[in-house]
């Protein structure tokens, strides 16, 4: 796992790599035309263990960062321990702000617990949720999530809950064709922060979704 880029940066925020894996398969994901950002791969060949993400974390302590960030190549919660370690570290023993993008699938991935309490606990201070569609059948379209159109009722039960213990933000990429105001109703309705995210892709996948919006 030494080769493997665990932690990134840019300004004063470290990035950790969680996971590459992802219980989406977006349309629009970076993942479908890049190895990663900021100049890093960030292309895992498996997840790290709560130890390896430790020891990744503490090993950039000395540097002038303000917060952790839980922002990687794929969806954080698939390797809950891991996030959970990141944070305990960040929080307990480094006193640093923390925050984290998700899909939003915790409750489907973990059905016997509750992942939201569980990130508080840890330290988790501000979750940005991707909810990228004004209901279930566009998400099941844009993002296809393996749990089905399921998926798009308990990302908003996920947002829900995240709001009662943490700053909660739903964020959306602008995509052409997408009901942006309709998106930004929801985030209203759950009372939580609303986001637009640029979309920074090639051309023909901004028409591979136009096509799907139009369907």
């Amino acid at each position: 796992m030494s080769t493997q880029t665990l932690t990134y940066w840019g300004e004063n925020t470290l990035y950790i790599n969680a996971s590459s894996r992802c219980s989406n398969s977006c349309v629009f994901c970076v993942r479908n035309f890049s190895d990663g950002v900021y100049g890093f791969n960030l292309r895992l060949d498996r997840d790290p263990t709560p130890e390896e993400l430790e020891a990744a974390v503490l090993g950039k302590h000395e540097s002038d960062f303000r917060e952790i960030a839980i922002v990687g190549f794929g969806e954080p919660t698939v390797n809950l321990a891991g996030v959970l370690r990141v944070l305990e570290v960040a929080k307990r023993r480094l006193g640093l702000r923390t925050r984290m993008n998700s899909n939003g699938h915790g409750l489907l991935l973990y059905p016997d617990r509750d992942v939201p309490l569980e990130l508080a606990r840890a330290g988790l201070d501000e979750i940005q949720v991707s909810l990228n569609a004004p209901d279930a059948v566009t998400y099941l379209r844009l993002c296809r999530p393996k749990f089905g159109i399921k998926t798009f009722d308990s990302v908003i039960d996920f947002t829900k809950r995240c709001s009662k213990h943490m700053k909660t933000v739903i964020s959306v990429v602008g995509l052409p064709g997408l009901d942006i105001e309709a998106c930004k109703a929801i985030a209203d309705r759950l009372e939580v922060g609303f986001r637009v995210r640029e979309f920074k892709g090639p051309r023909d996948t901004l028409g591979e979704v136009r096509e799907i919006l139009r369907s």
